[in-house]
């Protein structure tokens, strides 16, 4: 088997130079507006349910 290296200048330029490529299907992201509004929604949430409780049940 004849194998011919590749010259070290060459190693290094494909080792800086990015060719990455994914290695699955890239999913699609959730948007900020779902991800950043949920967490205030459920904080207001619980603390209506709190409030719900000591103002009314007690």
């Amino acid at each position: 088997m004849d194998t011919q290296e590749k010259p070290v200048r060459e190693k290094i330029t494909d080792s800086v130079q990015s060719r990455d490529e994914p290695l699955g299907e890239q999913t699609p992201e959730a948007p900020f507006a779902v991800v950043g509004l949920t967490y205030p929604i459920v904080l207001i949430a619980i603390l209506g349910a709190i409030a719900f409780y000591f103002y009314v049940l007690r």
